[in-house]
């Protein structure tokens, strides 16, 4: 089981960290076509631009809050795994069960994390 353990701790990290890779390329993406983006607005009221940059506002929360919310708690839990924390386990079953929702990759890590994690709190029979 301890190597399950340490395969999924793994799993995790990368799954985390390909998810803030993601992210900042979304972000960079965004930075770099917004001036474009404007500059094609042919009405260029206060009250279009206005607008333009509250859609950004509200793009970049999401994408704050996105990547708080899925890759971090995925780090933070394989790390802590990996250095034989006890909440590290509980951690990575809280970011598996978020990860559900991200078919194929997401779906897949999120059952081996949940088998992981019941297989784990099982109790030993001998």
């Amino acid at each position: 089981m301890e190597a399950h353990k340490r395969l999924l701790a793994i799993l995790h990290i990368i799954y985390g960290t390909f998810h803030i890779l993601i992210f900042t390329f979304i972000s960079l993406l965004a930075n770099t076509l917004l001036p474009f983006i404007m500059a094609e607005i042919e009405d260029n009221s206060d009250e279009t631009m206005l607008l333009v940059k509250g859609i950004m506002l509200i793009i970049r929360s999401v994408m704050f809050v996105l990547f708080v919310i899925v890759p971090l708690p995925s780090i933070i839990g394989g790390i802590a795994q990996l250095n034989n924390k006890k909440w590290g386990l509980t951690t990575m079953m809280v970011s598996g069960c978020l990860s559900l929702f991200n078919i194929p990759i997401g779906t897949t890590l999120g059952v081996y994390t949940i088998w992981v994690y019941l297989e784990n709190k099982k109790p030993k029979t001998e």
